[in-house]
């Protein structure tokens, strides 16, 4: 067994549902932990997903994922054969750090962020810097994550929005300390919550042609609604393309993962609808908080980075209620996902009686 993980703490998962309702008596839980969406998915995609022939069963699925692949490519503008799909954005992850990680280099995040990046560059035996975000306003120091890079850096890891502070960069940012590192360091930007973002200009996605050192990361699980499918996607450049496609594992996704994604795909109507709804619900939250006086940063995606003192606390205080939020990534600070206005003015009501 590798040193570096003999101690790794497995993923902590949030309780079943009928767990808390049986613990703590309530009858509704509003599940606002993992930034799922309230709202689920297209109406199309039930129906899309519940069409597909049984005799699918007995054979092995489209290995290229190939309605998917053209349907990503028309909608994002990208070379159809920049793109890679996994089980969720979790599995490119995974493959980016297997493929580029040797043991002794070292990676660069923002300190926040989320915490697979991480992860896995301590199972590939690399080591991670952590350049802490301003502490003001949540932004990333830039300055700061370049000074950081060394001749050992071989990948920095950008979640934009970041989570799970929700703050947005620009893409002229992210351009200019893209320009400014070696071409044989990696910039990956997850752009898991891209959808939920109100500037304009907001992903480098159509960037990826032009650097081959950037890697764009996309996920449904969230403004899509289709958690459950798990798929994610990248875009890259080769080489690095050819050798992803290379160690992946063949047919990584199913018929009714494919099917299911190219019909949500195919509705941007009702995902406009969820990002309206999301968007008006953010910019509600975020008055009460500011009105009330608590520390938070300003978010661009389905969730609120909360200053709250003892997060255990108040996360059981909610918890007690019906509110599932995340306590667990700092002493001090909870993420909220956005919920149903009911959801959010209930959550509302309880910050108020506990502070």
């Amino acid at each position: 067994m590798k040193e570096t993980i003999k101690n790794m703490a497995a993923y902590e998962a949030e309780l079943p549902v009928a767990e808390v309702k049986a613990t703590y008596g309530v009858s509704h839980v509003a599940r606002l932990s993992a930034n799922e969406s309230p709202y689920g998915p297209s109406p199309k995609v039930g129906p899309a997903i519940r069409d597909v022939s049984d005799d699918v069963l007995g054979f092995y699925p489209d290995g290229q994922a190939t309605a998917l692949r053209q349907a990503v490519a028309k909608l994002e503008q990208v070379n159809p054969d920049s793109l890679v799909f996994g089980a969720g954005a979790d599995e490119l992850i995974e493959l980016l750090t297997r493929v580029i990680l040797t043991p002794n280099d070292n990676v660069i995040v923002p300190n926040p962020t989320f915490g697979e990046y991480a992860m896995h560059a301590q199972i590939e035996q690399a080591t991670t810097k952590s350049i802490p975000v301003n502490q003001d306003t949540g932004h990333v120091d830039f300055d700061a994550m370049f000074d950081a890079v060394d001749e050992h850096t071989t990948m920095v890891w950008l979640a934009n929005p970041n989570n799970p502070t929700g703050v947005f960069e620009t893409r002229s940012d992210i351009l200019s300390f893209l320009q400014k590192l070696p071409q044989s360091v990696v910039l990956v930007v997850d752009e898991a919550y891209y959808d939920f973002v109100d500037q304009i200009d907001a992903t480098v996605i159509r960037d990826v042609k032009d650097y081959p050192n950037l890697v764009v990361l996309r996920t449904l699980s969230k403004a899509y609604g289709l958690a459950n499918l798990r798929i994610g996607y990248g875009v890259m450049q080769e080489p690095l393309y050819q050798v992803m496609q290379a160690v992946r594992l063949p047919y990584n996704l199913n018929t009714y993962q494919i099917t299911g994604s190219v019909a949500a795909l195919s509705d941007q109507l009702y995902l406009q609808s969820v990002v309206a709804k999301v968007r008006s619900e953010r910019e509600k939250f975020e008055q009460f908080l500011t009105k009330h006086q608590f520390k938070y940063y300003q978010s661009q995606t389905n969730f609120l980075w909360i200053k709250v003192g003892d997060a255990k606390r108040v996360g059981e205080a909610l918890l007690s209620e019906g509110y599932q939020i995340n306590d667990r990534l700092n002493a001090e600070w909870i993420r909220i996902a956005l919920g149903t206005v009911s959801d959010n003015e209930g959550m509302q009501r309880i910050l108020l009686r506990k502070f």
